[in-house]
């Protein structure tokens, strides 16, 4: 049996609900991040530094030690205590990996790339030593509850290193947990990284971190956060994690930063959580390192964990090819010894004395032979080679004959020649 008044009842429910359901407010997810509240309000534009704020380049040093850093890919890991686990101790200890980035500190220049551990908002911790890969930092102060940490890369001036796996967070507890006392595990919260020595240098580094953060801006309109900057009463607002470098027309001195974390409509997030004050000190003592306006090869390398370059020693005054060197050996071992005078004499006398003769011939009798002169007291004292001594001189066979009488014949020579002159037969 059919009942026509039924399907009129069902109907009038339903227009009901559709009426009354129109007018029920929209909540995005745990309320984090509005879209339009429901209200139909567009996200809040973001804005540029404004007043007596100025975004600049940053130092000539940081671009150097950036672009020779960009190489790395720095991976961090926690090993001990695990991730939300409870700690049965006063002291917290933390052992954590890094791997590809070269942890360093120069006593001239300062921390080079070094990993930043920050728990609560207590003052960071920066650890620049390892054993291998592994880090490890004791805390005796910290108080019993829950804790939140974050921890990260960080160049040598102390900006975040913004790769995956270069950065970590997470939760410990000592003794036992404490509800209510930290942000719940999918909430958003934020963490400003300070620049290295905490001082108010200019141009001022501006950079943070945000955790549970969704990504926003991949389309027109989907803006999910924002975060509100305020230096010293100057605010703009930005929707991306990206590092800035300021500068403030008051000069070097102290600054107060503020961070404050935004929905897309302006309003605050968990501000117990995400409003976030850091005060920079008035610079004191040198400058450093990644302040320079430029870094020598050397100093980059140090400043940087790297290997130093070899410097070859570089002679100002330009050596004489080796060549001439030796030539003016060679030229040098050429040239003849100087005698001494006594020698050069002796020399001439010997080139310029009496050359030997053949001897008259004499009536039969041996010629006598030449005296030998002396030599003077300046030749016997000169040493020759192999004491060397003229040549006697020798006589022609023939000219000998000659000269010389046969020992054969006996008597005169008359008794020998007969009466027509002729030699005598035997």
């Amino acid at each position: 049996m059919r009942r026509p008044g039924l399907k009129s009842i069902w109907a009038v429910l339903l227009a009901a609900v559709l009426l009354l359901g129109a007018g029920l407010p929209v909540h995005a997810g745990l309320g984090f991040f509005h879209r339009d509240g429901g209200s139909g309000s567009k996200p809040l534009p973001s804005s540029a530094p404004s007043g007596k704020l100025q975004e600049v380049a940053p130092p000539g040093a940081v671009q150097q030690l950036r672009q020779n850093l960009q190489r790395h890919r720095p991976s961090l890991r926690l090993i001990d205590p695990g991730n939300d686990s409870i700690v049965f101790s006063d002291a917290l200890e933390l052992r954590f990996e890094i791997d590809d980035w070269p942890l360093s500190s120069d006593p001239e220049l300062g921390l080079g790339p070094h990993v930043v551990l920050q728990i609560d908002n207590r003052a960071p911790l920066r650890l620049s030593e390892s054993n291998g890969n592994r880090l490890k930092v004791r805390i005796d102060d910290l108080e019993a509850g829950s804790h939140r940490f974050s921890a990260w890369a960080a160049y040598p001036w102390g900006e975040a290193v913004q790769a995956p796996g270069a950065s970590i967070q997470g939760r410990l507890h000592l003794w036992q947990k404490l509800q209510g006392t930290q942000p719940e595990r999918d909430a958003p919260w934020l963490v400003p990284v300070s620049p290295t020595g905490e001082q108010g240098l200019q141009p001022l580094l501006v950079d943070w971190l945000i955790w549970n953060a969704p990504l926003q801006n991949l389309r027109e309109g989907d803006g999910r956060w924002r975060l509100r900057i305020s230096i010293d009463g100057d605010s703009f607002l930005v929707d991306h994690q990206e590092a800035l470098w300021l500068k403030e027309s008051n000069g070097a001195g102290s600054h107060d930063l503020q961070m404050e974390l935004l929905n897309g409509l302006g309003e605050p997030i968990t501000p117990v959580f995400n409003n976030q004050l850091i005060h920079l000190k008035s610079p004191s003592g040198p400058k450093p390192g990644w302040m320079r306006p430029r870094l020598t090869e050397s100093q980059l390398a140090r400043l940087s964990g790297s290997p130093e370059p070899e410097v070859l020693d570089v002679v100002e005054s330009t050596p004489e090819p080796p060549q001439k060197t030796d030539e003016k050996k060679q030229e040098k071992t050429k040239q003849p010894r100087e005698l001494p005078q006594a020698e050069i004499k002796t020399e001439d006398k010997v080139e310029d004395g009496p050359q030997p003769t053949a001897p008259e011939e004499s009536d039969g009798q041996e010629p006598e032979p030449p005296l030998a002169e002396e030599p003077s007291t300046a030749e016997a004292a000169l040493p020759t080679p192999a004491e060397e001594k003229p040549a006697e001189p020798q006589q022609p066979a023939e000219q000998d004959s000659k000269l010389m009488p046969s020992s054969s014949l006996g008597g005169s020579a008359r008794e020998l020649l007969n009466s027509d002159g002729r030699l005598r037969q035997p």
